[in-house]
């Protein structure tokens, strides 16, 4: 058993620092380099600048792919009292009701591909049983519509 004195240990750590390279020596300063934030910069192309002549982006819509409505394989009803009419979509035509859908999507598919490696017959029988389901305003004319969004999602 070796027996040392504080003294010691603290000579020893003395000699540690002094060898080991990166504790002797100071920290690095980074330097940062560029140009300050608050230093005024020409606008880009297709940016608009404000009265602190700082660059700001402007949105433009995108044209997309306008969304089909699928085929809605069943509806199942919600219960809701008479005293709650159901306020529809903006959109949407007056005098439907909310329920719950349920047709093909993503799931439906993924159910699909899993039966086919399991059991390839069974497989036909996924898009009769569609595993898809959303709340959705049913108008009186039996479309769908999305509550929130107020888009045509079913027929």
């Amino acid at each position: 058993k070796i027996q040392s004195s504080p003294s010691d240990l603290l000579r020893a750590l003395a000699l540690c620092i002094t060898l080991h390279p990166r504790m002797s020596s100071p920290p690095e300063v980074v330097i940062a380099e560029g140009i300050p934030i608050g230093a005024p910069t020409a606008p880009a192309q297709g940016c608009t600048t404000g009265s602190s002549n700082v660059p700001v982006a402007v949105a433009h819509p995108i044209e997309g792919r306008p969304v089909e409505p699928r085929r809605i394989a069943h509806i199942f009803e919600a219960e809701m009292g008479a005293a709650n009419p159901a306020l529809p979509p903006p959109g949407a035509p007056p005098g439907g009701r909310y329920a719950e859908a349920a047709f093909f999507g993503g799931n439906s598919l993924l159910c699909c591909f899993l039966m086919c490696l399991l059991a390839p017959p069974l497989a036909l029988l996924v898009p009769c049983f569609p595993c898809d389901r959303m709340w959705v305003y049913v108008s009186p004319d039996g479309s769908a519509w999305d509550p929130s969004t107020g888009r045509l999602v079913g027929y």
